[in-house]
């Protein structure tokens, strides 16, 4: 018997320290097909239903093996929640259990650690513009005393973005061993801890940042784990890609001035560097001008509604923004020379690489021609103003993800709750893997232990409009049957949208007929604090699109019903999906079976799968969508979800609730 599963098996120190814990072949199953890909070493994929304890099965083989071979191995997640149960619980866990004496660490972005230099420099108050920033960097300091991390994350106080920008890290302005703080700095600790553990946790961000910098941002690491990695496409095809806005120019330019009217930057300096500095303002001034028409042509092609819309690169003649761009970033990489002070000089260097690295988006963004990628404009009202943001993105990303992950990492395990699809052209795990660029790898299909065939409901009701061919009334039906829902349940209900302008049409109907419902609206608040408030009133119904369909864990009897309004597909008119279904047609394939269909599964499983979070959970899933019935794909939907009790009346939710006692509390297993 293998160390790992010996753990896990009756009388072993995993199931004789974890309170309620029951063994499950799942669980066992994946824990010896993560040893066997170790060992080969293999890439594994596995899709492990809720409940199997994925967690604990792919941790204990990686810590067995990072102890014995001296290896790193690195656990990404895409969220916080799950990043925090690894750090918080699961690891802690294993380090009381386990007596082979690892070490693990967490792995944020820089930016999240307080920079002591910049600190000092800050910590006149009158340096900030108005009381509340004031009181904000009082706050800083005075934490700055007591902290031991350094983490803005462990901050018990609120404050502003920018005002935190004056305290944080900065990557391009870190002079290491010659700052006078190298020893006392929070973020060189921290890299200490990480190159000393054998597990480091990070999520699906960083991660490719590590990955498109070259390995600059984490330590060196043999072993990879790649949980919720049903994310993975979409972060990927975000970090292999490029932008350049307004907003962001703007931000820049805004420091370069900052920089060049410090506080005592030209003193004892000569004329001729306090001419140059003026001439470095005049360079800036003027690319703030240039920049202005630049983005004006932007107000002219797509005016002042928010909209996401591909552009003709053709309309923006980037020229006249780059050329300013490398003449700025020059002078500045020269003035730097010019400055005794040794941090002048690294401000300097840092925002001309930054000028150049702003000019080399620009250049990719609207000078290259690559019918791999596709361009588009994202157009968002602010306070101050419109942002026209400009994106380049790959429209396949299996080919990066081949090249620049599963050829250099070996073993790599992907695993989530719903890897797998039935519906579509490739079923099984052929959709995620020809997405993903992995190809040669073991695979592990795992349902859930859950029992699903008595403890849930689904609700499937007849007499609702198909919304592709009248919406207005499918909205009005959908709205009715919640409101329906709600008078048996009470509350207790998540009802997941597709979008936002649905959901408040929806929400603002509710609101306005009936006040005894408690309507909690994603975007009204932080979506900690809705959850938070959802748990402790009874009487709600969350509504939430995309983000809450995943990553979101409400076990026991705070949560009975999961409404799913509108079967998921992405929207076709979506830059990226548009793009990707073009390319597949190109190919001869059909974009449907082969995309929208199998991508809309994994996601239907997804929301499917915030209800029944622990054994004991009990309660209804309702599927609005009349197409899961009257269209041939909607079996594919069907069949991907555990059997369990299917009706299409809703007398029958009611007797289900009824039908005895329903058990409360459990906690779920890891």
């Amino acid at each position: 018997m293998s160390f790992s599963r010996d753990l896990f098996e009756e009388g072993g120190k995993i199931a004789g320290q974890l309170h309620g814990y029951e063994i499950r072949p799942q669980q066992l199953q994946m824990v010896e097909a993560v040893e066997q890909a170790i060992t080969g070493p293999r890439n594994i994929i596995v899709e492990a239903g809720t409940g199997v304890g994925k967690s604990l099965a792919y941790l204990v083989p990686f810590i067995d093996w990072a102890v014995r071979e001296d290896r790193k191995v690195v656990i990404s997640t895409y969220t916080k929640a799950l990043q925090n149960q690894l750090f918080v619980k699961d690891l802690p866990f294993l380090t009381r259990v386990l007596d082979i004496g690892f070490r693990y660490a967490m792995c944020m972005g820089s930016e999240n650690y307080a920079c002591l230099r910049k600190a000092r420099k800050n910590s006149i108050p009158d340096l900030f513009e108005t009381k509340k920033r004031k009181k904000q960097a009082e706050n800083i300091i005075r934490w700055l005393s007591e902290t031991e991390t350094g983490l803005v994350t462990d901050m018990d106080f609120v404050l502003e973005k920018s005002v935190w920008n004056r305290f944080s890290r900065e990557s391009d302005l870190c002079r290491g061993r010659k700052c006078p703080h190298n020893e006392q700095c929070f973020y060189r600790k921290a890299r200490l801890k990480q190159s000393s553990s054998h597990i480091l946790i990070t999520n699906h961000s960083l991660l490719f940042t590590d990955i498109t910098s070259g390995g600059r941002v984490l330590p060196d690491f043999q072993g990879l784990v790649l949980d919720e990695a049903h994310t993975l496409e979409d972060v990927a095809t975000r970090h292999f890609g490029r932008d350049a806005g307004n907003v962001r120019l703007q931000y820049l330019l805004d420091g370069v001035d900052s920089a060049l009217g410090g506080k005592g930057i030209a003193e004892g300096c000569g004329s001729g560097l306090e001419e140059k500095i003026r001439e470095a303002k005049e360079m800036v001034s003027e690319l703030r001008a240039v920049s202005g028409k630049f983005f004006k042509r932007a107000e002219e092609v797509f005016g002042k509604r928010d909209q996401t819309a591909r552009f003709d690169r053709g309309d923006f003649p980037h020229e006249d923004i780059c050329g300013p761009l490398e003449e700025l970033s020059s002078f500045l990489t020269g003035l730097s020379r010019d400055f005794a002070d040794p941090d002048v000089c690294e401000v300097m260097k840092a925002y001309a690489e930054r000028c150049g690295r702003f000019k080399e988006s620009v250049e990719f963004v609207f000078g290259r021609e690559d019918e791999r990628y596709v361009y588009w404009a994202d157009i968002r009202t602010r306070k101050t103003g419109m942002s026209y943001s400009f994106h380049a993105a790959p429209v396949d990303i299996s080919g990066q993800m081949k090249t620049y992950l599963f050829e250099r990492i070996c073993p790599v395990v992907l695993t989530s709750a719903t890897l797998f699809s039935s519906g579509g052209d490739k079923a099984g795990f052929g959709f995620i893997k020809d997405r993903l660029g992995l190809e040669d790898c073991m695979e592990l299909h795992l349902d859930s232990p859950f029992d699903y065939a008595n403890n849930v409901l689904t609700y499937l009701p007849r007499g609702i409009a198909d919304p592709n061919r009248d919406f207005s009334v499918f909205r009005r039906q959908v709205r009715d049957d919640i409101i329906r829902i709600y008078d048996i349940m009470g509350g207790r209900i998540f009802a997941l949208f597709t979008s936002y302008e649905m959901l408040n049409a929806v929400a603002d109907d509710i609101s306005g007929s009936r006040e005894d419902i408690n309507i909690l609206r994603q975007g009204d608040l932080p979506r900690y604090v809705l959850l938070d408030v959802f748990k402790k009133r009874h009487n709600s119904i969350l509504m939430g699109t995309m983000t809450f369909w995943q990553g979101v864990d409400v076990p026991g009897s705070s949560l009975e019903c999961v409404i799913i309004t509108k079967l998921p597909f992405s929207v076709p008119s979506d830059p990226i999906n548009a793009a990707r279904i073009e390319s597949m047609r190109e190919r001869g394939l059909n974009p449907f079976y082969g995309y929208q269909l199998p991508q809309a599964v994994i996601m239907f499983k997804q929301g499917f799968g915030r209800l029944i979070r622990s054994h004991s959970d009990r309660g209804v899933v309702a599927v609005l969508d009349p197409r899961i019935r009257t269209r041939r794909y909607g079996k594919e939907f069907i069949s991907a979800i555990p059997k369990c009790q299917q009706t299409d009346t809703l007398q029958d939710i009611k007797t289900f609730f009824q039908s005895g006692d329903m058990p409360r509390g459990d906690t779920p297993q890891s």
